[in-house]
């Protein structure tokens, strides 16, 4: 009888552990983005570092209202608007001296950006005194973890859309820094 309670309890921890297993297919999925500024690496940084002012450097952020903590240091929450659309982030850590930022989205929304579980790097290095490289990149899951997701929360649109993010608001930061 013993044997067959934990045959029992065995079985029943494996159906409980099936969609676990089912998510665990799922790919973590990457983009990553450079761009080549013609302007000062320190001068680069001081214009993506600012965590309450994303929306300037940004196309299609219409607000960026930092919610808590302070703008540029880690464990600042920021809320990026798209008119009255929203997603939550928080700057995860933070380094002046290698120029280089990390944060997360702590709540998604999916009709903005079709990702789950995202964390993004961006970091500036100077290749000479008025040329910089920005490099933004980030991981994260589709928007829609099960299976047969709908077309617009595939991994196809999760990575098509955290591209365009990352190269409108590079090329936007790349035309404004080489305008001034």
């Amino acid at each position: 009888m013993k044997s067959l309670l934990r045959s029992g309890a065995v079985i029943g921890a494996m159906l409980l552990s099936i969609p676990a297993l089912a998510l665990d297919g799922l790919e973590e999925l990457s983009v990553t983005e450079k761009v080549n500024i013609a302007a000062p690496a320190e001068q680069v940084w001081k214009r993506v570092i600012g965590f309450d002012g994303t929306d300037a450097w940004i196309p299609g952020i219409t607000k960026n209202e930092l919610v808590s903590g302070e703008a540029n240091q880690p464990g600042a929450v920021r809320k990026l608007y798209v008119d009255e659309a929203s997603v939550t982030e928080e700057l995860a850590s933070i380094d002046q001296e290698k120029m280089t930022l990390q944060y997360r989205i702590t709540k998604e929304n999916v009709d903005l950006l079709p990702v789950t579980h995202y964390s993004s790097t961006i970091s500036v290095v100077a290749n000479g005194a008025n040329d910089s490289e920005v490099t933004w990149s980030g991981n994260f899951y589709r928007g829609f973890p099960e299976s047969n997701p709908p077309e617009y929360l595939t991994d196809e649109a999760a990575v098509k859309g955290v591209t365009g993010l990352y190269q409108a608001g590079l090329n936007h930061l790349k035309e404004e820094m080489e305008a001034k």
